[in-house]
């Protein structure tokens, strides 16, 4: 990248004599362009914005066309607020200031008489003034990476130990605390507006022996593979947790008795299907059992639904195992 010093004036030998203090002061980063025409030196201009210099100074008196310098300095200001602007005061009015301040930026005005003034210091300074500014601009871009940057780490541990404690962390599928606090909402909204919810307790029959015979890497395995099978079968807008253990809750949203059953024979007989083979090539089979429960007037939370749900399972169990059971008033007495 170079730096250019863009230099207007109809008068030549001012051109030149700006070109050659200015040369003596600036090596060979900085290019020096002269024009007496104000459009050509903002065709100029633009062309090296775009080839990716930079535009340092521009030092603007009477010009050619019928393009201001003032005119010129609002146009750059578009593609290059940081230029240093320099006005001859002889060729600036009054009302020209004040729409370039107000539009734009002027850095210094000076008398034409280049020998009243220290010229080249004026030019020293708003390069230095430049590079300081240049300097602060690098810094806030790295700062800012740098922001953004933990930013987005701190985001993704958010997520991450959301995540972690929400998730159980052997299934990938809601924990207990997760499953409870995503079915309060649904079981009040069901009851508030008086639409049918269905709710099943599942739970991995003789799972103990399974555990005991082929061991806990096997067990792991199975809880793994019946809740991605369970999810599978489920809706999007069903909640699935394990709630402790080999047992699983289900919340069934918009569903009806006989939809909910139909929903728990998809998953036992999906489940009875499987077959497992351990990592030492047994062949395991295993079965669940499913307890179900609709919602009534009279629950006020998921406690009482699952309460039900779970005698329901009970029954399943004491009755043979891998089967679907409704829940029925009288299990209670029994």
């Amino acid at each position: 990248m170079k730096y250019i010093i863009v230099c207007i004036n109809d008068n030549v030998e001012i051109l030149d004599s700006l070109y050659n203090k200015i040369s003596r002061i600036v090596d060979s980063d900085y290019i020096i362009e002269s024009y007496i025409n104000a459009q050509q030196a903002l065709v100029a201009c633009l062309n090296n914005i775009i080839i990716g210099n930079e535009i340092l100074i521009t030092i603007n008196g009477n010009n050619t066309s019928d393009l201001s310098c003032e005119k010129l300095i609002l146009e750059l200001y578009k593609k290059s607020p940081n230029t240093k602007n320099i006005f001859f005061k002889e060729s600036i009015t009054l009302e020209s200031i004040e729409e370039v301040i107000n539009n734009a930026s002027i850095y210094k005005i000076i008398p034409n008489q280049l020998k009243k003034i220290d010229f080249e210091l004026i030019i020293l300074e708003a390069i230095k003034l430049n590079a300081q500014e240049r300097r602060l601009k690098e810094y806030q871009d790295v700062l800012e990476a740098a922001v953004d940057k933990r930013t987005k780490e701190l985001n993704n541990i958010n997520v991450k130990l959301n995540i972690l404690a929400t998730t159980d962390s052997l299934c990938g599928i809601k924990n207990r605390r997760s499953f409870f606090e995503s079915c309060g909402p649904i079981i009040s909204y069901n009851r508030r507006e008086r639409k049918p919810l269905a709710v099943l307790m599942m739970d991995i029959d003789r799972f103990k022996y399974i555990n005991d015979t082929y061991g806990h890497a096997a067990g792991d395995d199975i809880l793994r593979i019946m809740a991605q099978k369970t999810e599978k079968n489920l809706r999007k807008s069903d909640i699935f947790g394990r709630l402790g253990g080999e047992e699983f809750g289900v919340v069934l949203p918009n569903t009806s008795e006989q939809g909910a059953l139909k929903a728990a024979e998809n998953i036992r007989q999906e489940i009875e299907n499987l077959e497992y083979v351990s990592s030492k090539n047994q062949s395991i089979k295993f079965t669940i059992s499913i307890g179900v429960a609709t919602l009534n007037s009279q629950d006020i939370n998921l406690d009482t639904l699952l309460h039900r749900a779970d005698i329901a399972l009970y029954n399943a169990k004491h009755s043979g195992r891998n089967k679907v059971v409704l829940f029925e008033e009288d299990f209670i007495n029994r």
